[in-house]
């Protein structure tokens, strides 16, 4: 299971991600990010949603995060910016070497994703000439939404 826009295609992504890649915003939304702490931690997972699409995250979970959201001298919204500053060079080689992927490929997409659009699921299971599942009603992240639901299609790529 991955969690990441396998091509270099902005428009389909989340308007403070596409900053993050790369221009004059990058210290901006990193800026943003990081006085934003408590926001993103409450509603990361639910952003984009309608409210009956909203769903809990274990306290446990929200807790680790929160602790774990500085290291030293780097928080997660830093380590996340640099990620996403490097990305578009990962997104092209792997655009570049897709014709060579030999590893069976399940595209399951959430219908609602706000981060990733579901066009960039449809047009990389067109580009592997695979089925692209679309999962009614989940954002981007159908694993904690809706966990049974996802573990069903995990478990159906390997039938």
């Amino acid at each position: 299971m991955g969690d990441f826009a396998p091509f270099n295609r902005p428009q389909f992504m989340y308007a403070a991600l596409q900053s993050l890649k790369a221009g004059p915003a990058m210290d901006q939304v990193r800026a943003s990010l990081n006085s934003n702490r408590d926001e993103i931690l409450e509603n990361t997972f639910t952003r984009g949603l309608p409210k009956e699409g909203h769903f809990q995250v274990a306290r446990e979970f929200k807790d680790d995060m929160s602790r774990g959201w500085t290291q030293g001298a780097m928080t997660t919204a830093d380590a996340f910016s640099r990620y996403y500053s490097h990305f578009t060079q990962d997104q092209d080689h792997f655009e570049s070497q897709l014709a060579r992927l030999k590893t069976p490929v399940k595209v399951v997409w959430g219908e609602k994703d706000l981060y990733t659009n579901k066009e960039m699921g449809k047009e990389f299971a067109e580009r592997l000439q695979v089925e692209l599942t679309v999962l009614r009603g989940m954002g981007h992240f159908p694993q904690l939404q809706n966990p049974m639901l996802a573990i069903d299609e995990v478990r159906a790529a390997f039938r």
